[in-house]
């Protein structure tokens, strides 16, 4: 029985089955509390190579609910609920929160229902399903990884970001991580954090094509022991000279170094900074948040695939 639903049995009731108009059905599927849902061989067939494969017939003396066969599945009842629904021409059972989202796409993948996971991933997307939640990325991550849920997993990890990776942050859920999937998310968010000073470091290059070469020219920053022209103290200000540690601390978001940039430039009395901020300003700051979230999401493949064989 899957994590959520032993929970579920003990908290509420389990959803009903589905009360759909199935003269016709010629199986009966079961869940692991013991719930049967009756549904045709082709529909399923149709959803799922898996059970197009799988021999439904049954013989006489085995169990059988009005004459029809019944298949037992691992599965508890509120997920296959949600799962049949996404089966016939009706409105979804919806999960009620992202967790259980996640143990749908699972069951998805493991009978093959490429279809149906790809419709309920559109669902996420949609909003009619529940989506991640920033408080849950560590919980979203490590069950993802565990089931092999490759785009909730990037996602998730992503998510992890915007938090340190502290036991105190991650608590209880640190149970959930199996295998490498704690390794993997250290390495994985350790490259989204040098990637990101890379960038920073970028912006604080001198000459051209640099993106900051508008800004030389500011009387306040020649170097006063080579007669060089410099960048002004007040960008150099707006990046950090060394990033906080990605476990420690969450990743800067772009949009927070762009506004110590605006907030920078504002409070710096300079007639040619100002010129060039009139002239050029917003296409920088445009440019810099746009640089730095690509750097922020540029290691892209999961972490459990990026780095297996490392």
């Amino acid at each position: 029985m899957l994590e959520w639903e032993a929970r579920v049995e003990k908290t509420v009731s389990l959803l009903l089955p589905l009360d759909l108009p199935l003269p016709d059905a010629n199986l009966v599927i079961r869940s692991s509390d013991r719930v049967n849902f009756r549904v045709h061989k082709s529909v399923l067939a149709v959803a799922s190579p898996f059970f197009g494969a799988l021999r439904l017939d049954r013989p006489s003396d085995s169990e059988s609910i009005e004459g029809l066969p019944v298949v037992q599945l691992p599965e508890g009842a509120e997920l296959l609920n949600s799962l049949v629904s996404m089966l016939y021409p009706v409105r979804p059972v919806i999960p009620s929160s992202y967790e259980k989202v996640l143990y749908l796409l699972a069951a998805c993948q493991k009978y093959d229902m490429v279809q149906v996971q790809s419709a309920i991933r559109a669902e996420v997307n949609h909003g009619t399903f529940p989506g991640p939640e920033k408080n849950e990325a560590f919980r979203a991550y490590a069950i993802a990884s565990d089931k092999g849920l490759i785009p909730e997993m990037e996602n998730a990890a992503r998510l992890t970001l915007d938090h340190p990776m502290t036991f105190g942050e991650i608590g209880e859920e640190l149970r959930l991580f199996k295998g490498s999937a704690l390794r993997d998310l250290v390495r994985f968010r350790r490259a989204c954090r040098n990637n990101f000073a890379s960038c920073c470091m970028s912006f604080l290059e001198v000459d051209a094509p640099g993106p900051s070469s508008i800004w030389v020219g500011c009387p306040s920053a020649t170097r006063p022991e080579s007669n060089k022209a410099d960048l002004p103290k007040w960008l150099r200000r707006v990046f950090p000279c060394h990033m906080p540690s990605p476990f420690t601390h969450p990743l800067p978001e772009p949009s927070s170094v762009c506004a110590r940039y605006l907030t920078a430039i504002q409070a710096h009395d300079c007639t040619f900074c100002l010129g060039v901020y009139a002239k050029k300003g917003s296409s920088f700051g445009a440019q810099l948040e746009r640089r730095l979230k690509q750097a922020r999401d540029k290691v892209r493949v999961p972490p459990s695939f990026a780095f297996r064989n490392i």
